[in-house]
């Protein structure tokens, strides 16, 4: 269980408030409690993980020098998760390059009952949707990465793309439609 599924919203909104009083302690501790989820959210833009800590360094501490503007405390997690994504993103513009490799979660492999030829089929897998994702345009990966893959709401991925919740369900949808075709000899039984 991760930590921001064990802080309740109030949790959360008072180390905000506390942050916004100049309570840095306060700050460092929804840094503990979004540091993996950021870090997933820069993955998934990025690709590499040294690229991710990077951007993810950055985005706290323009969140920590703009925590005084956060409105609604509830709302610090998307909010962050947005800096983080736009981070990323510009770091990913700044190197004038796509992310050369997606990460494909392992949530749900259990290595330890695979045989090895089970083992194998996996890697294929996983390879092939890793070049699947890349064949998608980057607005549609970036949704169907932070929706399917982070299971966030179509309203978070809006907020954290800066776009309409309409557009994200469109880049959803388009996404899974080429995945369906690039994906077609893993997806028969």
């Amino acid at each position: 269980m991760s930590n921001v599924s064990r802080t309740t919203a109030s949790d959360t909104a008072d180390l905000v408030e506390a942050s916004q009083a100049g309570d840095r302690g306060a700050f460092d501790e929804l840094v503990k409690v979004y540091q993996r989820r950021a870090m997933q959210v820069a993955v998934r833009v990025l690709g590499d993980a040294e690229e991710a800590a990077e951007a993810v360094q950055t985005a706290f501490v323009n969140a920590y020098l703009n925590i005084g503007k956060l409105r609604e405390a509830k709302r610090f997690g998307v909010w962050l998760l947005r800096i983080v994504a736009n981070a990323a993103i510009s770091q990913a513009r700044k190197a004038k390059r796509r992310p050369e490799s997606i990460e494909i979660a392992d949530r749900y492999e259990d290595k330890t009952s695979l045989s090895p030829a089970e083992t194998e089929s996996a890697k294929e897998l996983k390879e092939a949707i890793r070049r699947a994702m890349l064949k998608l345009s980057k607005k549609e990966a970036k949704a169907i990465s932070l929706f399917g893959l982070e299971d966030l709401s179509h309203r978070e991925v809006a907020e954290i793309m800066g776009c309409s919740v309409e557009a994200v369900r469109w880049y959803v949808f388009r996404a899974r439609q080429k995945l369906k075709v690039l994906l077609k000899e893993y997806l028969q039984c």
